[in-house]
């Protein structure tokens, strides 16, 4: 038996997130004025200190990352949908749109190309026809189709368009103090 089933059956709280915040520090949160890369000030105890209350904002409610919402209804994909801090990276679907945005760790921005079950999951994906909207230290790219999806694994297209001194797609990255690595 898994620690998750033990902690249940004993009465405690579990929770699928485990000490993940990467939604709470990823993206951008208008609502909290907070930029992205930077953590949520409400984040404490390695989860959010407002969840279920008032305060919450709406944006905050309404969202749950592809991982965690398989395992909240029992969908057929939950165990091809790896844990966020495994594969360095989290997303979600659009609930309209067949767009799914991925938020790459920039500490660990190489894991997520090196998962395979979340490459494996991006391909079904793409060629289910959905669009990739990748957001990768303060780079964003659209992946469209397969091919394009392996070019992007192959290359770091942050790094070449850092020497090429593009400008940030995401000036808050730099802003954060993240760094890419070296």
């Amino acid at each position: 038996m898994g620690q998750a089933k033990r902690r249940k059956e004993a009465g405690d709280r579990v929770s699928h997130c485990r000490t993940c915040t990467y939604c709470c520090s990823l993206p951008q949160i208008e609502a909290l004025a907070k930029p992205a890369y930077r953590p949520c000030i409400h984040i404490a105890g390695g989860g959010c200190s407002i969840h279920g209350r008032p305060e919450r904002p709406a944006a905050c409610s309404a969202y749950a990352c592809a991982y965690l919402t398989a395992r909240l209804v029992n969908a057929p994909e939950r165990n091809r949908i790896p844990h966020p801090l495994d594969c360095g990276a989290y997303f979600h679907r659009d609930p309209v749109e067949k767009v799914i945005f991925v938020f790459v760790d920039p500490a660990r921005p190489f894991l997520w190309k090196a998962s395979p079950l979340l490459v494996d999951f991006m391909r079904l994906q793409l060629r289910a026809g959905f669009v990739l909207f990748v957001t990768d230290r303060g780079r964003q790219m659209i992946i469209r189709d397969v091919a394009t999806f392996a070019e992007i694994l192959a290359r770091d297209f942050v790094a070449l368009a850092d020497r090429e001194g593009r400008p940030l797609d995401v000036p808050s990255f730099r802003e954060s103090g993240a760094s890419p690595p070296a």
